[in-house]
């Protein structure tokens, strides 16, 4: 399993959790593997909007970490159809990462050609930007390589827009955010002041955001 698989699977299981049950159980286990998935999911999404925001992962240091890449259009949020879903009754049933790959793999030759990525409409939408040497065909360097481009890109949108976030709520223009400010300007972040307010000085500065947010 490489590396991007491992860290995907990793978070769907800190986020929905996964039950292995017996056979007879399934139907039993299903309906409660739903509201213990809710009750997980009420954890993360504390102001019950369907989705986790930056402040909201922050408090989870796990899933912090790996917000970025699971955060795929870059709004700032990971919304019902970005987290990882699992098969009911199984592990290992998250759709996407090296599974889906070697299905698109039909011929079992370890690459994946044109033709074969045709079967996923996104993943032959990337097929030309991520094959790095123009030989028609993906290998796992460059489905890894392609990950890790994203990733960065993701990372550098996330700045700009924080940046961007930050100075419009700086309302005094001193280069820092007070709580009021912080209240006013960006309130989803107002729960974690304190927390970010590492020297407790009474104001946020753009490396505080930047740390908490790694």
């Amino acid at each position: 399993m490489n590396r991007y698989t491992f860290l995907t699977a990793a978070i769907a299981a800190a986020l929905v959790g996964v039950a292995v049950a017996a056979p007879q159980d399934v139907a039993q286990d299903g309906t409660r593997g739903k509201a213990e998935r809710g009750q997980r999911m009420a954890r993360f999404d504390t102001n019950g909007d369907g989705a986790i925001d930056r402040s909201e992962a922050a408090a989870h240091p796990r899933l912090a970490e790996h917000f970025y890449a699971m955060d795929k259009n870059g709004d700032g949020r990971i919304d019902a159809g970005e987290r990882p879903q699992w098969k009911q009754g199984r592990r290992g049933g998250h759709r996407g990462g090296m599974g889906h790959v070697l299905k698109l793999d039909t011929d079992g030759d370890g690459r994946i050609s044109k033709v074969e990525a045709s079967g996923d409409e996104r993943f032959a939408a990337r097929f030309d930007a991520t094959d790095a040497n123009r030989d028609g065909y993906l290998v796992r360097s460059e489905l890894m390589a392609a990950a890790e481009a994203r990733r960065a890109e993701w990372k550098s949108r996330h700045a700009e827009r924080m940046q961007q976030n930050f100075i419009e709520a700086d309302a005094d223009k001193d280069g820092r955010l007070s709580r009021a400010e912080v209240e006013s300007g960006m309130p989803r972040m107002a729960k974690m002041f304190a927390f970010m307010d590492e020297d407790r000085d009474g104001y946020l500065r753009l490396v505080d955001l930047q740390h908490a947010r790694r």
